[in-house]
């Protein structure tokens, strides 16, 4: 009956002059829930924490401290697209240095900047309460504590939760490390959730001759050698990650996703994987043959770069090889097709990830190449870093490359254990 004689209007106008003159219940119950929570996923209550830091969450939504806790509780119980959301959600803030934040006292409508010390203090027992502890029969439940220093003042200060409303400044980098573990942790999940995507598809090439390598690029291409290939089958696409964790039981990428290319990959981890798939690495030859499509020009559609043709180091790349007239709506790698294929139907043979050969790589190993089937050079001294002893051929360029790397003759050398978010791979038969 009492709520009857009130209209909507004077219902809102009600809560806000209640949350002006009483503003201390909106700072305790923020952080009353998110303490809450905290206790009960320390105590394995899982869903129970769930359900204060959603509440808290209500009350102050934009607070990583809280997103954090309800990542973490939500990844407990297997909740891996809502988990991925406030991951997403934390990594997308500013990183800073100290854990600064803007602090509002409830008995003041100044603020002041201070970086946070400890989040939970309970204060030493005065010894005030004796009596009433005994006349009630129960002690006085702890008062937790924000121990801040003040940043203008530079003393530090201890203050009760129900008196301080805390709005964060930033994520501290320690955190946002943090989260970027449990991103890496709940995007793994969220592939293996995708399964593999059936078979593989490969295409077949027919053998035959070409002209290898190139007179405009380096001298590790040079010289230009007709070489002479039998039949094989190539994969259609780089290995992607759904496929490479569902055969290898990990997925070592940074750049997350079921559909992009598998990187950061050794050539040791992709000749395991291509040999438990049953099939094995692509010759160096073998990889340029496919790549050319039966062409002779620089790259497989031309003499000159075109935008649009593969991912590699555009205009938004923060790189000094940056192509500065070129977008290709990709800021690292694109899922696996993203751009056209070449004449055989093979898509990514330029630029997304570097792709791993078989071949030793050896620079002045075309002047003694043979002409049919060649495997690359014997490896005679494995402490040799120029001669073939350590290091395999990669080709194709990347997302990082320029467009240079990304012509069809381009190769590369690197250590077989070399591991960096440019190197992925697909595999032959």
């Amino acid at each position: 009956m009492f709520f009857s004689i009130f209209s909507k209007n004077n219902i809102l106008s009600w809560s806000i002059i209640c949350f002006i003159l009483f503003p201390v219940s909106i700072f305790a119950g923020v952080q009353e829930e998110t303490s809450k929570g905290d206790m009960a996923f320390k105590d394995g209550k899982i869903e129970e924490a769930e359900a204060h830091y959603s509440s808290a969450l209500k009350m102050d939504p934009d607070s990583w401290r809280i997103m954090r806790g309800l990542a973490e509780t939500k990844f407990r119980l297997k909740k891996y697209r809502e988990t991925k959301a406030l991951v997403d959600r934390i990594r997308a803030m500013k990183v800073i240095k100290r854990n600064i934040v803007v602090v509002t006292l409830s008995d003041s409508s100044e603020t002041f900047e201070a970086e946070i010390v400890d989040e939970n203090v309970f204060t030493p027992d005065d010894g005030r309460n004796n009596m009433r502890n005994f006349l009630d029969g129960e002690k006085a439940k702890p008062i937790l504590h924000y121990r801040l220093f003040n940043l203008k003042t530079g003393k530090m200060l201890l203050i009760p939760h129900k008196d301080a409303k805390l709005k964060y400044k930033g994520v501290p980098r320690r955190v946002y490390d943090y989260v970027t573990e449990l991103h890496v942790k709940v995007e793994d999940k969220l592939i293996d959730m995708q399964g593999t995507a059936g078979p593989v598809k490969m295409v077949e090439v027919k053998g035959g001759c070409f002209k290898m390598g190139s007179n405009q690029g380096a001298a590790s291409e040079r010289p230009v050698h007709e070489v002479c290939l039998k039949s094989f089958k190539l994969d259609k696409h780089e290995v992607t990650q759904r496929q490479f964790q569902s055969y290898m039981g990990h997925n070592p990428a940074r750049f997350k996703g079921a559909d992009r290319p598998v990187e950061r990959v050794t050539w040791h981890e992709a000749n395991d994987f291509c040999r438990k798939a049953g099939k094995r690495l692509p010759t160096e030859a073998e990889w340029e043959y496919a790549a050319r499509a039966g062409t002779n020009t620089e790259y497989y559609w031309g003499n000159d770069f075109e935008n649009g043709k593969s991912n590699l180091c555009d205009s938004a790349c923060d790189m000094n090889i940056s192509a500065k007239n070129i977008s290709d709506n990709y800021p690292n790698t694109a899922p696996v097709g993203s751009f056209p294929a070449n004449s055989w139907g093979f898509h990514d043979m330029a630029g997304n990830v570097y792709e791993w050969t078989t071949d030793w790589m050896d620079d002045k190993y075309y002047k003694n190449s043979p002409k049919d089937n060649p495997k690359g050079p014997k490896r005679t001294n494995p402490s040799d870093r120029k001669g073939g002893g350590v290091r395999k051929v990669l080709r194709g360029g990347s997302w990082a490359s320029n467009a240079d790397s990304q012509r069809s003759a381009a190769r590369k050398g690197f250590v077989v254990d070399y591991r960096i978010d440019l190197f992925g791979f697909r595999c032959a038969s």
